[in-house]
């Protein structure tokens, strides 16, 4: 009895914190969402504003960010197709290596190295995200009230945004699967739909560092080269310390690179020239992820 009320509680708390992120991006998130606040520091509109921007107009702008994510598979074409089910397959890939791969890494880990990756798992949370974005949000807000470009504080706005729409559809997908984790011993395959947020697939870590990550690179010149590094390690620390499956990351992270690439082409029409494409081995021994530069 004790534990069916302490699973229930622990499912409201779960709920709670989902629905106070979902609050969190309705009153933050959007390009539009800050301008008052730069007004209100002194600077003047300029006649480049063509529109009032307000919090109204932030929310709707992650509506019809939503709407869009949401309709998208209807206007995918042939390689738009081929890219998802690639992603699909390596995942899939990934998932048949699970158990290989953790049983690799654990009889290899370290007291010291547990102790490391279990601190770039407290710095690479996604809570720690959210902040980061908030302070970069602050930043640009206070740069552009002194004349700066609002390149930092867009860039901010979109890196929230896709963060929050990670820990959403990561969250949606702990919800549906249930799987248990690796450090629960329950094998690879124990899965437990709808009962709770704390499932291991996906990681909510992976898709919230590469969401962040992949805005600052597609964005800002090279900064791919310290964005993608340090995704990968909050990402390889979640197996390391048998938080997560191989699969789980793996997911995540094509999912975090997925909507950052998506939102920051609704919102910036620079080009990007860093790439990331499933990657899979020969004769289906496993699969991975692939991180390129453009020269």
């Amino acid at each position: 009895m004790a534990s069916g009320t302490a699973e229930k509680s622990k499912a409201l708390r779960s709920w709670v914190r989902l629905a106070g992120l979902g609050l969190c991006c309705c009153l933050v998130l959007g390009p539009g969402a800050w301008q008052g606040l730069v007004y209100a520091a002194g600077s003047q509109p300029t006649q480049d504003v063509v529109k009032e921007e307000s919090i109204t107009e932030g929310v709707k702008t992650v509506v019809e960010d939503a709407k869009a994510l949401i309709v998208s598979p209807l206007s995918m074409d042939r390689y738009d197709a081929l890219k998802l089910g690639g992603a699909m397959a390596v995942v899939g890939g990934m998932f048949a290596a699970d158990h290989s791969i953790k049983d690799l890494v654990q009889r290899n880990s370290t007291t010291k190295g547990r102790d490391i990756a279990d601190k770039v798992n407290t710095w690479g949370s996604p809570g720690t995200l959210l902040g980061l974005n908030a302070g970069v949000i602050a930043i640009g807000v206070a740069g552009e009230s002194y004349g700066a470009s609002s390149k930092l504080k867009d860039t901010g706005l979109v890196s929230f945004e896709a963060e929050g729409f990670a820990i959403v559809a990561t969250s949606a997908l702990k919800l549906v699967t249930g799987r248990a984790r690796p450090e629960a011993n329950q094998g690879t395959t124990h899965f437990r739909p709808f009962t709770g947020l704390d499932g291991s697939f996906a990681s909510t870590h992976a898709s919230a560092s590469f969401a962040v990550a992949t805005v600052f690179a597609e964005r800002y010149q090279g900064a791919g080269w310290l964005a993608y590094p340090i995704a990968l390690a909050i990402s390889g620390a979640r197996v390391y310390t048998n938080k997560h499956f191989s699969s789980d990351v793996v997911a995540g992270a094509l999912i975090g690179y997925g909507l950052g690439h998506f939102l920051n082409a609704r919102h910036s029409d620079d080009p990007t020239d860093w790439k990331i494409r499933p990657m899979a081995m020969e004769r289906g021994t496993g699969g991975g992820i692939m991180i390129g530069k453009q020269f």
